[in-house]
């Protein structure tokens, strides 16, 4: 463990952090981050009874007072934890860099995509296995990938009637993971409402247009399930299921959302959220690298979602 005075945040590492992108992760476009300044703290639910959707007498008789309304606030807690890994970059490693900054670079994003890579896991399994989840296990000819009996425009609209019904938005997202978003592209049903719309195979901002929403997604990532050691065996994070979410403009705990990823950003050091850290171990002839988050990534309204499991065979 090294001393607290041999560590030293890097700036320049940690703007690294901050200007990665990888459009293969979808968490944070579903589960939008909202900085905080406490890591711990409580957050108001904004009219859970949906009163605002209630008629009330408005009516005032003269010399009368208006009839009084509110809505209530219920209220849940986050605690952004501290999500952090390291790596060595050994002195041989460096001597034969170019540009000798480089390993830091390549280490940072390693280190960062690995720890995206979980949070990615954790909200596809919270979604995918959640109890609250509203949603249907497709199999045989509803599958999407039955050309001949499915029909995936329909199911779609039919599920953002669900929702609004649920949560009195409509919903804004689509979300496919790569196997079905292979299919789903290639669907006669798909392709003879977009053969006029596109000179190629329907794309995201096609499917977009098709099923009425802001956004297509697609998640590509992927896992590797192999023990250490092993051939590597990787999977698709979100399978081959396919969802309808609400997704607000801009993050706002006064608005529905599926979801948000609460970010503690007054960890010292921090940048956006994002620390990185780096330090001399001498004994081991090499520097250290640490990369760390603090996040809480919480589902506000269920409701706000809907999942077909299995879209696809």
């Amino acid at each position: 463990m090294p001393e607290v005075s041999q560590v030293h945040i890097d700036a320049a590492l940690t703007n690294v952090c901050v200007a990665y992108s990888n459009p293969n992760f979808v968490a944070d476009l579903i589960a939008p981050p909202v900085a905080v300044r406490k890591q711990s703290d409580r957050y108001f639910i904004y009219d859970a009874a949906r009163e605002r959707f209630r008629s009330s007498n408005d009516r005032r008789a003269p010399g009368a007072e208006a009839s009084e309304v509110d809505f209530a606030l219920s209220n849940d807690n986050y605690y952004c934890e501290d999500h952090a890994l390291e790596s060595v970059i050994p002195d041989e490693e460096r001597e034969n860099a170019d540009p000798p900054i480089q390993p830091e670079i390549d280490r940072t994003e390693f280190l960062l995509e690995k720890i995206i890579l979980n949070k990615e896991l954790v909200l596809a399994t919270r979604i995918r296995t959640g109890s609250d989840i509203p949603g249907e296990t497709l199999s045989g000819t509803s599958q999407w990938s039955d050309y001949t009996n499915s029909d995936p425009v329909t199911a779609v609209e039919t599920r953002k009637a669900t929702i609004q019904e649920a949560v009195q938005v409509i919903p804004n997202t689509l979300v496919l993971s790569y196997p079905v978003y292979a299919k789903v592209r290639l669907h006669p049903k798909v392709t003879e409402r977009t053969q006029y719309m596109t000179l190629g195979t329907a794309d995201p901002k096609t499917l977009a247009t098709l099923f009425d929403v802001e956004q297509v997604l697609v998640a590509r990532t992927m896992k590797n399930v192999a023990a250490p050691g092993q051939s590597p065996s990787l999977e698709y994070v979100w399978g081959k299921d396919a969802f309808l979410c609400y997704v607000p403009p801009r993050p706002a705990l006064k608005r529905v959302a599926f979801a948000y990823s609460f970010v503690w950003t007054m960890a010292p050091g921090n940048v956006a959220g994002y620390v990185v850290e780096v330090w001399r171990e001498n004994r081991r002839k090499a520097d250290m690298i640490r990369v760390q988050r603090y996040y809480d990534q919480k589902v506000i309204a269920p409701g706000a979602i809907y999942i077909w499991k299995s879209a696809v065979a």
